[in-house]
């Protein structure tokens, strides 16, 4: 009898233990996904601030040193980090950032819920397990040079983009969201 006793006891504390390893794990990804957003935002802010005391006009040069270099930067950390980064909106300019039906209610959801933050959950993924994290992406003053009035975007996104739906935004608004994906196996 005390041998079953002390099995069970032995089973509870292994299988807490194992509970608890898999939480930190995942922790982890969580720690990893958030970090991922936040240098990917921060560098877009920077890199777009950087035009608000400017009278530079905005040439394809500037833009590839702006949404050129986070483009890069998030590429390159798909490469090493081995996760998944999508940007999606629904008001897109780019086709290939057009928001899905999922991804157009988690965009609904943050601009009718402006107090969170990001939503944390898990997703299968081409038949992979993942740990997803999302957050919004607000319109700041530095965005309005390329987003704000129809008539004032440069020449050469209005040729590059002929269906281009990016515009019309305010500083604040909900420009889109940005999901990291970080594989969970």
């Amino acid at each position: 009898m005390k041998s079953r006793i002390l099995m069970l006891i032995l089973f509870t504390l292994i299988s807490s233990v194992a509970v608890s390893s898999a939480e930190l794990h995942l922790d982890v990804k969580a720690i990893k996904a958030k970090r991922i957003a936040d240098e990917i935002t921060d560098l877009r802010s920077h890199r777009a601030a950087q035009l608000l005391n400017s009278d530079l006009e905005i040439s394809p040069e500037i833009f590839k040193k702006t949404c050129g270099a986070v483009k890069k930067r998030a590429m390159e950390i798909v490469k090493t980090e081995g996760v998944k980064i999508k940007h999606a909106a629904i008001k897109n300019r780019n086709p290939k950032h057009a928001a899905t039906p999922e991804e157009a209610k988690m965009h609904e959801y943050f601009d009718n819920n402006r107090d969170v933050s990001e939503i944390i959950n898990e997703k299968i993924r081409d038949g992979r397990k993942y740990y997803s994290y999302i957050r919004p992406i607000f319109i700041e003053t530095a965005c309005l040079k390329c987003h704000g009035k129809k008539s004032n975007r440069p020449e050469f996104i209005k040729k590059g983009y002929p269906e281009d739906k990016a515009f019309g935004f305010q500083v604040g608004d909900l420009r889109g969201i940005i999901e990291v994906m970080v594989p969970i196996d």
